[in-house]
């Protein structure tokens, strides 16, 4: 005998009947209003919209961004053996670079022979005050000891005159690079063109326009005819930024569309009618759409973790629909009426999914408890997609078999695909099953030992877009790496006011000699480096090379001979030297150091060491930021600053609290909300117990592999506490029915097979994707997947079924006694 549906299913599945036409009406009426919502969010990839936005290092990394323009750079290499062949190329390319307009480009160059004429020009300028006065009073001695040969020189010094000149005058201001005046290296194979583009620093589109032009541009400055082996390529920080943004826009479209329509062929093979797909996706559509909407009226964008959501929410919220259906299905292949199959269908999923859509929207929803913002926003948008499918699938289903399935003929198609072997093979086998239930268990026990050991990935290579090598784009990182070094990204501090700018560069190298470890600073570039000091003291200066030309020019000269008269004129200042300025500075030197309001003087621009730190090592970065993050002034002050070694850090540390307050909460509400809905009590426990099983598989498992925890896999976790109760709960639901457990797996089973597997496809397209932190969090959340569906459809049954065969032994001996 079939089970006695429910009464309120019956009067539902009745007023759904009566207003079916208009329940659908308001359906599309709301989709279109979501779509319409959705299709205004912006696309924000900045690593920096992950952390909380009253977080002190985006706070003054926002600072930053409105007072400095973009100073990264966006590098074109021209590579060939013909040095000549180089320089007319980029001379031709940077002239129609220039010629672009000023919202495109600020500043392109090939050469610093203007900047290398300043330097040499007022080289006398950037020697020390104490250095000049050591050569005037050599000098004065040297005379001297001309004038009277009889004099007795009782200094020690052995340093000849010239090579005094030599070392204090010709210092390579530019620390050794360039020295042709060109971006290029000695054999001058390879030369690079630098373009500025416009806009903030840290700007979320910043070089977009510039980079496309200079594609453009390359594209039609064809290289061969300056010199047949010639290979161009644009690249640099720009490019970098550009190119991984593009990737994630394309990986959007990509994973959404690869999602959709493996689970439309999914759902095609299952219910082996066509209808069952749009039947099927539409409330799953529905519900991602509507996420959005909510995004877009909470946040107005999404950021490089939530844009994704969509795939996720598409494979996990059409799980209502698939069980509901095929519970339909099931019940019209047994000879039952459509209205009484839908009735039965209502009655006997909506409880199980509905407990299940609570928590997995729960589980969700438990991520808006921590302060990471990227969390946040994921918990947001995946709660409330949850819940709108769940609500779609109940309400426009419904409607929808009314209008399709009223005068349909009793029998309305064959039952879905069933996991029958599966369910006999555990029903005869339940004791070795559990056997290698409880090795798997405790292997996966052992794996977590991993994560207290190395829990994080530092190395932020592996969470970067992969993108594509070939010999020539490795030659051409390498030429720049070994060109540029970190010159083009500086870390940049803002000070209040200019007479700040010196106990900044103080305070800077004394937290950074009391760092523990080897010094992480290397060069700290203000205005005073790049000019020869303050107006008063280039005056001190001046006088000191006035006193040092009159010395030089000295008319007691004319009696020593000719030899010792060159040696000393060698040192010859200029008669023209003045005070120099910051606008007699060449653009290049000038723009590091402006503001957007024309403000000159504030900026300190801070490099790492070369060599013993990476900017893609977290460690490193943490140590950075625990140096420059919070710079304590001689008076007391402290003055707070950010960059990427701020942003990082902090991610790191918010990741590692607030992932385990996420984690707990997530467990805690789960369980609570089991046992609040399930009954009788035995089977929720009976559920979680399923569902912690499944995840001390997916962690261990984790384990085993090494995996490390990311900005993006940790959210697996928690999110899997919700998602992986859905199988376990929905099995238990159809067993509390029937009391048949065989039966439950083979047909319960197999739609929750196929819920589980439409979300495996929604992770799974992560994995085509180029950002390989979203790779890692699709393969994470696979593994809980494969892991819970595992212990709900065989570990869960074989020890029901395991119990129930020893009771049915134990009473037939007691029959037989």
């Amino acid at each position: 005998m079939a089970p006695q549906r429910p009464s309120w299913s019956a009067a539902y599945c009745r007023f759904v009947a009566r207003r079916s036409a208009a329940i659908l009406t308001v359906a599309v009426a709301v989709f279109v209003g979501a779509a319409a919502l959705a299709s205004g969010l912006e696309l924000r990839t900045a690593f920096h919209e992950l952390l909380p936005s009253q977080d002190p290092g985006v706070v003054a990394l926002m600072r930053t961004q409105n007072r400095i323009p973009d100073l990264s750079l966006l590098l074109i290499g021209v590579r060939s053996p013909d040095k000549a062949a180089n320089l007319r190329y980029a001379e031709a390319l940077t002239q129609k670079l220039r010629a672009l307009p000023p919202s495109v480009i600020t500043l392109a160059t090939y050469e610093v022979k203007d900047l290398k004429a300043f330097f040499e020009h007022n080289k006398w300028l950037y020697v020390s005050e104490v250095d000049l006065e050591t050569i005037r009073d050599r000098l004065r001695r040297e005379i001297t000891k001309r004038k009277n040969p009889l004099l007795v020189d009782l200094s020690d010094d052995d340093e000849s005159v010239e090579g005094m000149r030599d070392r204090l005058t010709k210092k390579d201001l530019l620390g050794g690079r360039f020295r042709d005046g060109v971006f290029s290296e000695a054999d001058g194979t390879s030369l690079w063109i630098a373009a500025l583009p416009p806009g903030g620093i840290f700007g979320e589109h910043t070089g977009a326009e510039l980079y496309q032009a200079a594609l453009k541009l390359v594209a039609e400055t064809d290289p061969k005819p300056f010199q047949p082996e010639m290979t161009v390529a644009v690249m640099g920080p720009v490019a970098t930024a550009v190119i991984a943004r593009q990737a994630v826009e394309r990986d959007i479209l990509w994973v959404t569309i690869s999602c959709a329509a493996v689970v439309a062929l999914s759902i095609l093979l299952y219910f082996r009618r066509v209808r069952s797909v749009p039947l099927i996706d539409i409330p799953a559509v529905m519900g991602t759409v509507m996420a959005f909407a909510v995004a877009k009226l909470a946040f107005g964008y999404v950021n490089s973790s939530t844009a994704f959501l969509g795939s996720i929410i598409l494979g996990n919220g059409i799980n209502y629909a698939i069980i509901l259906l095929a519970r339909y299905q099931e019940e019209r292949s047994s000879g039952v009426a459509a209205t009484e199959a839908l009735e039965r269908a209502v009655g006997g999923v909506a409880t199980g999914t509905g407990v299940a859509a609570i928590c997995a929207s729960a589980a969700y929803a438990t991520l808006t408890l921590t302060s990471f913002r990227g969390f946040f926003q994921f918990g947001v948008m995946g709660a409330c997609g949850v819940l709108f499918c769940w609500l779609a699938t109940f309400t426009v289903m419904p409607a929808l078999f009314f209008r399709l399935d009223r005068r349909a003929p009793v029998v309305a198609g064959g039952a879905p695909a069933s996991l029958a072997v599966v369910a006999r093979l555990v029903a005869r086998r339940p004791r070795p099953i559990l056997v290698i239930s409880a090795l798997v268990t405790a292997l996966s026990a052992y794996g977590l030992l991993h994560f207290t050991r190395a829990p994080f990935e530092y190395d932020f290579r592996k969470l970067n877009v992969r993108t594509a090598h070939n010999s020539q784009n490795d030659r051409f990182t390498q030429d720049q790496d070994r060109l540029f070094g970190r010159w083009p990204q500086p870390y940049i501090v803002l000070a209040d006011r200019p007479e700040d700018v010196e106990p900044i560069r103080a305070a800077i190298r004394k937290q950074d000699e009391a760092f523990p470890g080897p010094p992480l600073i290397g060069q700290i570039v203000t205005l005073h480096d790049v000019l020869p000091g303050l107006p008063e003291a280039q005056q001190r200066k001046l006088a000191l090379v006035a006193q040092i030309r009159k010395l030089v020019h000295d008319p007691a000269l004319e009696s020593v001979s000719e030899e010792d008269r060159k040696k000393i004129q060698s040192i010859d200042p200029p008669e023209d030297l003045r005070v120099v300025s910051i606008d007699d500075l060449p653009p290049l030197a000038r723009r590091p150091f402006t503001e957007r309001d024309g403000t000159v003087g504030k900026v300190v621009l801070v490099y790492f060491v070369e060599f013993g730190i990476s900017v893609w090592n977290g460690k490193d970065l943490m140590r950075i930021a625990s140096v420059l993050q919070e710079i304590h002034l001689p008076d007391g002050r402290t003055l707070q600053t950010s960059g990427s070694a701020v942003v990082f850090s902090a991610m790191i540390r918010s990741i590692l609290r607030d992932g385990k307050i996420a984690t707990v909460a997530s467990l805690v509400v789960v369980v609570l909300l089991a046992f609040l809905f399930m009954r009788p009590m035995r089977a929720a426990a009976m559920a979680i117990s399923s569902l912690l099983v499944g995840v001390l598989w997916m962690i261990g498992a984790a384990g085993w592999a090494e995996v490390k925890i990311t900005f993006l896999n940790f959210i697996a976790l928690p999110i899997t506490f919700g998602i992986g109760a859905e199988y376990a709960l929905n099995v238990v639901s159809r067993y509390q029915q029937g009391k048949d457990m065989v039966q439950a797996v083979s047909s319960t089973g197999s739609a929750v097979a196929l819920c589980s597997w439409t979300t495996i496809v929604g992770y799974g397209s992560l994995l085509a994707a180029r950002n390989r932190a979203l790779q890692g969090f699709g393969a994470m959340a696979i593994l809980g997947e494969v892991a819970c569906l595992t212990a709900a459809i065989i570990a869960l049954p074989a020890l029901v079924l395991w119990v129930w065969q020893r009771r049915q032994r134990a009473a037939s001996k007691r029959d037989l006694a």
